[in-house]
């Protein structure tokens, strides 16, 4: 939308503001400037601004000024009122039975002699690209332009019915009514206001009309525009232009108007609110902004704001013209913002010391988690909504399913993670290791719903160990999948048990399961504290791989219950572990080789050589054992660490040691 700095300077004085800082200014109050033109043809600036939807009130240059106004804490020019209403049993030469029209005012001028619109008034209109026709057509224009109301002109003398007909969409082109408005003029000077259906006999005025019709009003559509502080100054100023130009002689005003019903509306805001949304202001030593800056911000936006000192809250009265953005405390503190300006608040997120809580099973699920993706393995995300199962009677059915293929809720994390494995296996991945973290449902003879989370992974792979950089790939085994649980759950700190053998009541709970692995390679897991079962780990059974021979004996499953698996864990609030100073001096390696019996603990032997020599042995290892079966007696290799913490050990402390070492191992 187009401006003119010109008309704007006759609302606002301007003079002590440089062209630069309004325009900064204005950009950050919210008002866009796209483009700045100098129009050296009529010695202008046209400031072409970007209006936002939310702020449609700036349709003219008197709204315009009053929000420069409020920006720049001045003053304007002119002295704005609102129209005082007349109450409805005052007598009039004027009839108003629209339900629509608020205020209206009527003159007849006659007589009227043309001259040549001046070069003043042209160029307004060219500023705002609007093309000079004749004086009565530029005086609308400019009308329009400047005070944002719509003066409707008529022929007199072209009215045979004396009907007038004119479209509310005049008034507002962002509100669309399905009906016109009417005026009736007779000799009897008497008009009459009705809504009747649209026609096409609404008259037009030219150069050449000699006696006219002025026409304005404030509807309930526009009346929100703030219409009524101007309306007097716009409908004035056209008929003095008027005057002035054309001459003629004008009738007395006919008007007429209805009580609005209905207060402005109000807000209540809270002064901490204030300051925790727009935080603390930038260089003040992290201070707020005060009531005092609060209270001057919001007066400069005209809400007539009056603060409690015992609630700490700010009430504010909206105007008509603003009703429709400022519906909420925020936008208020917007406005603020926007008024002292944005750049003065520190522009960082607040730091919050306290953390929020989570849960138990939030934080264990979030601990497994992170455990198998350390681990290598890949997360997958599979539906709940599976088909029915012939041979599982506690599936929940769906009622009206989208398809049969999710008919019902899945009881079991394992018939995923297959299909999921089995989409590896076309692709050639030669390795697979997916968990799945979900829910489960099923039903049973105390609860027609139970729901459970579940840990669901599937392992396979055919090049998990070398032994050496020359040896070939071996596959993944029982055992390495088994140390792969355990030490998923040792890292959780699980104090479970292992068993072959499943009670009839743990049955039902795993029955679900049992199905997807091999009967002879499966082992159960349970809490050691109450023997509670907690998953099961095995062998896919074969019937869903059998189409691909190499990997039969290779991939194995588990499940897992959350719930059970949390119970299991132990709380070690005492720490074992022994701190003392590390030895400075340089440490002594030997070799010893003894043969002990079979049934000799070679534990008690390292405990009884640490406890004799504590203060130089600092550790004893196993390097080597050798059984001879003839003699049966085993040859160990003990490699012993010794160092001093006060000096440096030499020969004959080493002698010395090692021969007490010879007398402990003969006694």
């Amino acid at each position: 939308m187009k401006f003119s700095w010109t008309m704007l300077n006759y609302f606002i004085n301007l003079e002590s503001i440089t062209f630069e800082k309004f325009i900064d200014k204005l950009t950050l109050a919210g008002f866009e400037v796209e483009k700045i033109e100098e129009n050296t043809k009529i010695a202008d600036k046209i400031i072409h601004l970007s209006i936002t939807a939310n702020r449609k009130e700036i349709f003219c240059v008197i709204n315009l000024a009053k929000e420069i106004a409020s920006i720049f804490n001045l003053s304007l020019k002119i002295n704005l009122k609102q129209i005082q209403l007349l109450p409805n049993n005052t007598t009039y030469n004027f009839i108003n039975k629209s339900q629509q029209i608020l205020y209206i005012r009527i003159n007849t001028i006659s007589n009227l002699s043309y001259q040549k619109s001046p070069q003043w008034l042209q160029n307004n209109l060219i500023g705002s690209n609007i093309k000079p026709l004749f004086l009565l057509h530029d005086i609308q224009q400019y009308i329009e332009i400047k005070w944002g109301h719509k003066i409707l002109i008529f022929d007199l003398d072209k009215l045979n019915t004396k009907c007038i007909n004119f479209n509310l969409l005049k008034i507002d082109k962002n509100i669309t009514l399905q009906k016109q408005e009417t005026i009736i003029y007779n000799n009897q000077e008497l008009f009459y206001l009705d809504t009747i259906n649209p026609s096409n006999n609404t008259t037009q005025f030219s150069n050449k009309t000699k006696n006219i019709i002025l026409c304005c009003f404030i509807n309930n559509i526009n009346n929100l525009l703030n219409s009524s502080e101007t309306f007097n100054h716009a409908y004035n100023e056209t008929i003095r232009l008027i005057i002035t130009h054309c001459g003629g002689i004008i009738s007395k005003s006919y008007q007429n108007s209805r009580i609005i019903t209905g207060n402005n509306k109000k807000l209540k805001i809270e002064k901490n609110e204030i300051k925790y949304i727009l935080g603390p202001i930038f260089n003040q030593q992290n201070k707020f902004l005060s009531n005092k800056n609060i209270f001057k911000a919001l007066n400069q936006l005209k809400l007539k704001p009056y603060y409690s000192y015992n609630h700490k809250i700010f009430e504010i009265t909206i105007p008509k013209y603003r009703e429709h953005d400022l519906k909420r405390s925020i936008d208020i503190i917007e406005e603020i913002g926007r008024i002292y300006g944005f750049k003065y608040f520190l522009n960082k997120l607040p730091k919050y010391n306290r953390k929020g809580k989570i849960s138990i099973k939030s934080f264990y699920i979030k601990k497994i988690r992170y455990t198998l993706l350390n681990l290598g393995f890949d997360e997958a995300i599979n539906s709940s909504l599976t088909q029915k199962e012939i041979y599982q009677n506690n599936q929940i059915k769906i009622h009206n399913p989208i398809a049969e293929e999710q008919s019902s809720l899945r009881t079991n994390i394992a018939k995923n993670l297959i299909e999921n494995y089995k989409l590896q296996i076309k692709q050639k991945n030669s390795r697979t290791e997916i968990f799945e973290i979900g829910n489960i449902f099923y039903k049973d003879k105390q609860n027609p719903y139970n729901e459970q989370i579940h840990l669901g992974g599937i392992i396979n792979n055919l090049q998990f160990l070398k032994k050496d950089w020359y040896s070939k790939s071996n596959k993944l085994e029982w055992f390495h999948a088994k140390g792969i649980l355990e030490f998923i759950l040792d890292t959780l700190q699980t104090n479970i048990q292992y068993s072959k053998t499943l009670t009839e009541i743990d049955n039902t709970k795993i029955e679900n399961i049992q199905s997807y692995l091999d009967p002879n390679e499966k082992i159960f897991i349970y809490n050691k504290k109450n023997n509670q079962l907690i998953g099961i780990l095995g062998k896919v059974n074969n019937k869903y791989i059998d189409y691909i021979d190499q990997y039969k004996k290779t991939t194995y499953l588990f499940e897992i219950n959350i719930k059970s698996l949390i119970d299991s864990i132990y709380f070690n609030k005492q720490i074992s572990h022994i701190i003392k100073p590390y030895s400075l001096y340089p440490s002594v390696i030997r070799d010893i080789s003894i043969n002990i019996n079979k049934n000799d603990n070679i534990t008690q032997i390292i405990n009884l050589l640490l406890q004799k020599n504590k203060n130089l042995i600092e550790y004893i290892e196993i390097i080597n054992e050798y059984y001879n079966k003839v003699t049966k007696i085993k040859s160990i290799c003990l490699r012993i660490i010794y160092r001093s913490s006060n000096r440096t050990l030499d020969n004959k402390d080493l002698i010395n040691i090692n021969n007490n070492i010879k007398q402990l191992l003969y006694k």
